[in-house]
């Protein structure tokens, strides 16, 4: 079973591919992950695993804080989270918001276990992993 992050946004992404993150269509076998988000245009984003185990990822039951030797080797999987910091910045720099809901790839049905909200330019691609199973809105700033 793999971690699998689903992505939406108000206007369509295109697909693109590259060796630290893809971006692709919704599988027909996940289409029911829509339910969850409400923005319309969802991608699915894979890291360089080809799956999204690759974007680093915790399993808790409530939302937990980063501290310093959590994952034995953060520069393992730095160039996908990197990338995927990158595009998210690059999706909200007009202020608007991304909406993310990383999961196990057979419970696109499983309702989210709460909401974590953040603002783009806190998110740090050294420090930032998903707490599975939550639903994340990334907002960017809206002064801009």
């Amino acid at each position: 079973m793999c971690l699998t992050l689903y992505l939406a946004t108000r206007d369509e992404q295109p697909l693109s591919e590259s060796p630290a993150l893809r971006v692709e269509g919704v599988t027909p076998a996940a289409e029911n992950v829509r339910q969850w988000f409400s923005l319309p245009a969802v991608r699915f984003i894979g890291a360089d695993t080809g799956c999204s185990c690759g974007f680093r990822h915790v399993v808790a039951e409530e939302p937990i804080e980063y501290w310093d030797g959590m994952f034995d080797n953060l520069d393992a999987k730095q160039d996908s989270m990197s990338a995927l910091v990158g595009l998210i910045r690059e999706l909200t720099a007009a202020g608007g918001e991304v909406q993310l809901y990383p999961l196990w790839n057979d419970e696109v049905d499983v309702k989210p276990k709460g909401t974590i909200e953040l603002r783009a330019d806190t998110v740090d691609p050294r420090t930032f992993f998903f707490v599975e199973g939550f639903f994340y809105r990334v907002q960017g700033d809206p002064r801009v």
